[in-house]
């Protein structure tokens, strides 16, 4: 038998690692926009969501980025044992430079205002901040970092005498903690000395961000209590304080106009505020309006007219500062997904469970959050089972929740379904019953009409990983962690038939439909064929990691597998051998699935993301 050929290709990624500051920018090309997402670039077209380019460059998450003036090349610095700062062209979409001086994490970003220089502060335990030469990609000047930590960095021009005309030194403010600082960078000695910056009296501030204006005369720092700082840049000494919004001031920019000054702000608690006055000292509030959670990012355009605000919740949205209307640009989920599944038969939608506790139903056509249901405060959920109709989640708290496909609705709830929680979730063809599977090893069948357990089968002694139905709604197959295959008559609650692994736990299954063919992998790094009427395994393939999910196509040719290697993998079933993989995961995927039609897979995984890849076969 010939070799089935199937090749898979990254067609979209959901997710911002939307817990870093300043994360999300808009190009200066006012087409497109740069985010990261993991351990990776996304750079998309902010009217057409089919188009993204993917950068890999690290291994892990990324936790600042910068985009150059010009918008030629941007900056991207990780977190982790190899704290690397990656320098890329914008146009040719590749990598420039990669700076290896820093270990443990980037904490700030930014360029000098004529882009020649990269100013790159290391966090607190790598303690140094460098300045690279953005053309030859040396080292021009380092030093040891302060403030410690430093949070925020911005360029600030060239320094200026004491009479205001400019020196041939390049300026740059730094805050965190109690301070702010400017450093003058001589770059014909490779010299960056430190001034302080003087409060005023004995008020003390934490500061999270800065702004410079138009001019370069005076810089604007918001602080942890929600108000700005002005400091007069001729003697370095803070004027005044205005009060913005609670939950800190996490963003400033400030908007060039034709007299006076004017600043956008966003903050803590989820509000976009607008200053406007005739200098920075004599700010007042022009208006102010709520979004939906406390925002990273902002982010001006090249035009000035609007901005790009993104929610830790995920929303990323444009703001015009003129009458701050507001426009939902994209949805993502903002923390670790366990689960995706396609309601039966249905391709264009997919569902995801997701660490911030909400079930969300996604359109494969645009991407777009069409529900989002929370399963409650305390919980989140683990497993997802849908109908064209209704759709069952599972949570950490032992609760199953339904609602309905179209409005959302909460439909009902079983409390307690399981103790320790709800780890795997599946509905019956028929929508008469839903059996779901728990921490501690049992399987319960539940009348949807009456919601009553009326079947309970507990055989395996650990964690049900994951369970299927059969067609005709009567068996059921399960496995575990206390490595058991076992297969079900729901009608006579009897266990039929029990495989055994010999070390690991099982962490899925796949079932052909043929309905005796059942492919399995686990903690044992292999990957096993059984048939259910033979008691040894068919056939074993030893992996190089430990697989947490596989899904089989509709036709049974192929098998996509995804785990702790992060990398979706593409198998020919009948030959055993992979035909393509896809890289794009910065952490373990928990789930990858086909869609009914065989055309794309989803997977998801603990960096945040829900990946969508086409299949071409």
């Amino acid at each position: 038998t010939q070799l089935h050929v199937m090749s898979i290709e990254l067609e979209h990624a959901i997710g911002c690692n939307v817990e870093f500051k300043r994360i999300s920018h808009l190009h200066p090309n006012q087409k497109h926009y740069v985010k990261a997402l993991g351990a990776t670039v996304v750079i998309g077209d902010l009217n057409d969501p089919h188009e993204q380019v993917f950068l890999r460059g690290h291994d892990d998450f990324i936790t600042c980025l910068a985009v150059s003036h010009n918008g030629a090349m941007f900056a991207t610095g990780q977190q982790g044992s190899n704290a690397d700062v990656v320098l890329w062209s914008f146009d040719s979409k590749t990598q420039l430079c990669c700076f290896q001086e820093q270990d443990h994490g980037i904490d700030a970003l930014c360029f000098s205002s004529d882009d020649r220089f990269l100013f790159s502060c290391g966090d607190i335990v790598d303690g140094r901040m460098f300045i690279y030469d953005t053309n030859s990609g040396l080292i021009i000047a380092w030093a040891q970092l302060f403030p410690k930590p430093t949070i925020c960095v911005l360029a600030g021009g060239l320094v200026r005498d004491i009479k205001r005309r400019e020196t041939h030194e390049y300026q740059f403010a730094a805050c965190g903690g109690k301070h702010i600082t400017m450093y003058h960078l001589d770059v014909a000695r490779g010299e960056l000395v430190a001034h302080q910056v003087g409060s005023a009296g004995k008020q003390v501030r934490e500061y999270v961000s800065l702004c410079f204006s138009h001019d370069f005369e005076y810089l604007l720092a918001g602080s942890t209590t929600g108000d700005i700082s002005v400091v007069l840049m001729k003697n370095r000494v803070v004027q005044t304080f205005f009060h913005v919004c609670g939950g800190g001031v996490t963003n400033v920019v400030c908007v060039p106009v034709a007299d006076g000054c004017r600043f956008v702000a966003v903050g803590g608690d989820g509000t976009v505020t607008v200053m406007s006055g005739p200098s920075p000292v004599d700010l007042r509030e022009e208006r102010q309006i709520r979004l939906d959670g406390p925002l990273g990012s902002l982010s001006l355009s090249r035009d000035t007219s609007e901005v790009l605000a993104v929610s830790t919740l995920g929303t990323s949205f444009l703001i015009r500062h003129k009458d701050l209307s507001v426009k939902p640009h994209s949805q993502v989920a903002p923390g670790a997904l366990y689960d995706v599944a396609y309601p039966a038969g249905i391709s264009d939608h997919f569902l995801t469970c997701c660490g911030d506790s909400l079930v969300t139903l996604w359109d494969a056509n645009d991407y777009a959050a069409k529900l989002r249901c929370s399963v409650g405060t305390r919980a989140y959920p683990l497993t997802v089972c849908a109908t064209e109709d209704i759709f069952v989640a599972g949570s950490t708290d032992g609760r199953l929740n339904c609602w309905d496909c179209q409005q959302g609705q909460n439909l009902w709830h079983i409390d307690n379904a399981h103790k320790g929680g709800v780890t795997s979730v599946k509905l019956a063809s028929n929508c008469r019953f839903v059996v779901s599977g728990g921490a501690e090893g049992e399987l319960r069948v539940w009348e949807l009409k009456t919601r009553e357990m009326i079947s309970h089968l507990k055989e395996h002694n650990a964690r049900v990983n994951d369970m299927k139905l059969f067609p005709n709604d009567q068996y059921a197959i399960s496995v575990g962690r206390d490595r058991c295959l076992l297969t079900w008559d729901l009608r006579s609650e009897k266990r039929l038939t029990a495989h055994r692994e010999r070390h690991g736990g099982i962490n899925c299954l796949a079932v052909q439909s043929n309905q005796t063919t059942v492919i399995t992998a686990g903690q044992e790094k292999t990957m096993t064929y059984w048939d259910l009427r033979m008691a040894d395994p068919v056939r074993s393939i030893e992996l190089e990691e430990e697989v947490l999910s596989c899904s089989l196509s509709a036709d049974d040719r192929y098998l996509a597998t995804a785990g702790t290697g992060q990398v979706v993998k593409v198998w020919d079933v009948g030959q055993g051998a992979v035909v393509s993989s896809g890289a794009g995961h910065s952490r373990a995927i928990q789930k990858c699935v086909f869609s009914p039609d065989g055309k794309q897979i989803v997977s998801t995984g603990l960096d945040h993301s829900v990946m969508v890849w086409n299949c071409y076969t």
